[in-house]
Formats: C-alpha cells, structure tokens, sequence
C-alpha cells in the first residue's frame, strides 16, 4: 500500500550520490513542450508504469505511458494551455490502475480526464462533473492524493484569491463516482481572506500534516499568518496538541505557527514541512528580519508551543513582491526540512542561482555551518542543454532550464527519476513577445553505477 502525498516528491538528496562519478545517467527524450512561459508537467511513477503528463508543443495537453523499459505510449485530450503559469498538470493511479488527470485550471470550469479501461491511455475520457457542477465553474490548485485506504482523494480550490474554499473530493473504485470528503465548508475566510494550502504531507508518524497562509486579496503580499493542522484520515482534524479542530478552518480559529503580518515578507507556495529525528514537523519559510531583510526561518513545537529560529544571516537582500499573477521565478525557495545525520538537520534553499543547504543542530535548529549542494545530478544540466541547443537561438528573452524530480515510486535498483525542459520565464500571466522553439523534455533515469 502506498499513502504518499505531496511528499512523495523524490528526496533529491537521498536519490542520487554524493560523489556524482558514482552516477550513472541514462537520458532520452520525450516529446517537444511548449516553451512560451513556465509551466509544470507531472513525472508519476507507480511500480512498473510511468506516466509523463505535460503541453506538448501546440500547448495540448498530452499524457505518455509506459512499463519501464518498454516503449511510451502517447494520448492527447482537449485541453489547451494559454498563458496562465498557474495552469499545471497534475494526476494519480487509483487502486485499480486507472490513472485521473486534471489541471489547465486558474479559476475555470473542471478539466478532468479519466482512464476507462486500466493502464490504458488511449482508453482517457473527459469528465464533465465531479461531484457538484455548482462548485466546479471556477477550480484552481487541484491535487490528487492517497489515504491510508488507498482511495483516492482529490483537492482543489473553489473561488478566487481572496474569496476561496477549500473543497475535497473523495472517488469510490466500485461505483466509479466521486462524493464530498467533508460534509461542511474545509475553510471560511470569512468573506476577508482565502487559505494558501501545503500538503496534506503524510508523515512519519501516521498523520497528515498540513501548513497553510491566509491571503486578504489577490495581492501577493497581503500573505500572513502560518498556520498549521494535522489528521490521521483527512476528515476529522485537530492541532499540535491533538485537540479537536471542528470545520470550517477559520482565522480566529486556526493554530498559528507564526504571525507573519501582511506585507511580511512571507509567501505562499514558499512554506514547506518537513520531519525532525523524533518524527516532529519542522517548518521552513521566509519573512522580514527586524532589519526589512529577508530571512530563512523554521519552525518547531516544543515544550507546547512553537518556536521560530532565524537560520540565515544575509544583508542587504530583500525580496519585495506584490501584485497579482505569477509572480515568476521567486529569488527565494525554500525546500523542506529533512533528517542530515542523527544530530542535524538540514534545509535547501534556492537563493537566486545558488543552492545553499543550512545545517541545523536538531536540539536547538541553529546553524551549524552554510555550504553549497545541488538539487539534481549536475550532468543533468549539460544533457538538457545539448538536446535544446536550437532554444538559445529563437529568442532574446531569457530562457531558463527546470529540473523536475519524479513523484511517486523510485525504479528497479532505486533508480530516480527526473524531468528537464527548457522555457521562458513567467509573465504576469501574459504573453511574451516572442515564441522561442518548443523544447526537449528529457527523462533521466538517475541510479548508482
């Protein structure tokens, strides 16, 4: 049985080895992406089949499959990106190997594709209503995710920045139908504010982790509040004490981990969770030092309440964001706290083009010492290169290269796996002036010689 969430991300760190003359890289093309604006395909790997789902280069939305070691197989559905870097692609296997596809969806109608015959993607159909067509006009962030049933569960976001809902959705194999998880309202902003969610993240501890930011508005740095919640069946939800939490969510209501103000400098999609040696969750994010510095923080409860230790010491560095849309390539990301050795623990952090790994003594989560890592096997880079090096050619806007681990299973002889694309950055969510050459999405099958 597999219950991994959104942290069946590869652990990067763990996947490939120290010493890359260890490595052994065995690359090959997938298909011709779109490469107008940043974008997010999906690399899923469960047991022996392997799905890629992505925008090919006319911006379909278009899915590959294969048993490892076997040729892919392709399918395109109708769906068609624009210009929305919000508009990724997501999906999941349900347990009996019929795969769900979802995404393009920024405040639109549902998108949502599903396998009528098992392991079979030529066999995909548009869904047309999950559950509540009242409530799947305007979706935006939709995850898939596995319970320790082994059911599969499907989130999203109904409404808008501002004013949104969390909803979950839960799909029942026999019956091929989905039914609302909670009977009540996830969340209430009340009218004043909407929840920036990570996870649920399932942890070592049997438990469902989740951390979230309220947002007053669509503007970016109207971010606040970390919050913090856990379950153990994605129903019933409690806090860090283990105290009931009855639904909706709401800010008056809600367990604060920190009390980042608006215009902290705290962001969403830049909070992540992570697990101490004694199986405790450990936070990473960002806000504004006392100086109007941005700093790294991460967060712990002890002794029954949380405590937030300041990690970085960097000056004169100060990310000032706002506005609404994508927001492009963030200056700053964070990664989620993970096990170093038995006395420390470290956190990645991406500081514009530099990777930088913090090593925390696990005891009091201060800094050891800074030194530089990577979040992929180097060569990666070269390989990706050499395949796209007609991209550099088409256009004089920047052209940046994305590295994207694989969800899910590692391979036989754990084997990791990874996507590379080429693309422009994001735009406000607009078009760019120019189209550069779609670019070579490469699979890189990672594993030790």
């Amino acid at each position: 049985m597999f219950c991994l969430l959104s942290s069946n991300v590869l652990d990067v760190s763990k996947a490939h080895a120290k010493d890359e003359k260890s490595v052994n890289i065995i690359s090959a093309a997938i298909d011709t992406a779109w490469a107008g604006h940043r974008i997010k395909p999906y690399l899923l790997t469960r047991g022996q089949h392997q799905f890629v789902a992505y925008f090919d280069a006319n911006r379909q939305m278009s899915i590959a499959h294969r048993v490892i070691g076997k040729p892919w197989r392709y399918f395109k559905v109708d769906s068609y990106l624009g210009w929305d870097s919000h508009n990724y692609v997501t999906m999941e296997l349900d347990s009996t190997g019929h795969l769900h596809v979802t995404g393009n969806m920024h405040g639109d109608p549902i998108e949502y594709f599903r396998m009528s015959e098992p392991f079979n993607v030529r066999s995909l159909e548009r869904i047309d209503i999950m559950v509540d067509k009242s409530l799947e006009r305007r979706m935006t962030y939709p995850v898939f995710m596995l319970n320790k049933n082994n059911e599969l569960v499907m989130k999203y976001r109904d409404g808008g920045s501002g004013n949104g809902n969390e909803i979950y959705n839960i799909y029942d194999t026999d019956s091929k139908t989905w039914s609302r998880l909670h009977r009540h309202q996830f969340l209430d902003g009340e009218g004043k504010m909407s929840g920036y969610f990570e996870g649920p993240i399932y942890g070592p501890d049997g438990n469902f982790h989740l951390i979230w930011v309220w947002r007053n508005t669509p503007d970016a740095s109207t971010n606040h509040s970390l919050s913090y919640a856990k379950s153990s069946d994605l129903v019933n939800w409690e806090d860090s004490n283990g105290q009931p939490i009855s639904l909706p969510l709401t800010l008056k209501h809600t367990e604060i981990v920190d009390p980042v103000p608006p215009k902290g400098g705290m962001i969403n999609n830049n909070v992540k969770i992570g697990f101490d040696q004694q199986k405790r969750q450990v936070i990473s994010y960002h806000k504004y030092d006392e100086n109007g510095n941005t700093q790294m923080y991460v967060a712990r409860k002890e002794a029954g309440s949380w405590k937030s230790v300041r990690i970085s010491d960097w000056k004169n560095f100060r990310w000032e964001f706002g506005g609404g849309g994508s927001l492009g390539r963030f200056p700053i990301e964070p990664f989620a706290p993970s096990i170093h050795d038995e006395q420390h623990i470290s956190v990645n952090v991406r500081r514009n083009e530099d990777i930088i790994r913090f090593v925390l003594d696990a005891d009091t989560l201060k800094t050891v010492r800074v030194e530089n890592t990577s979040l992929y096997p180097t060569p990666i880079e070269q390989i990706a290169k050499e395949a796209n090096h007609n991209i550099f050619t088409s256009t004089t806007l920047p052209i940046e290269l994305r590295v994207l681990p694989g969800v899910g299973d590692l391979g036989p002889n754990n084997t990791a796996y990874y996507l590379s694309f080429y693309g422009q950055p994001g735009n406000r969510d607009k078009a760019h002036m120019f189209i550069p050459e779609p670019t070579v999405m490469l699979l890189h099958e990672v594993s030790s010689k």
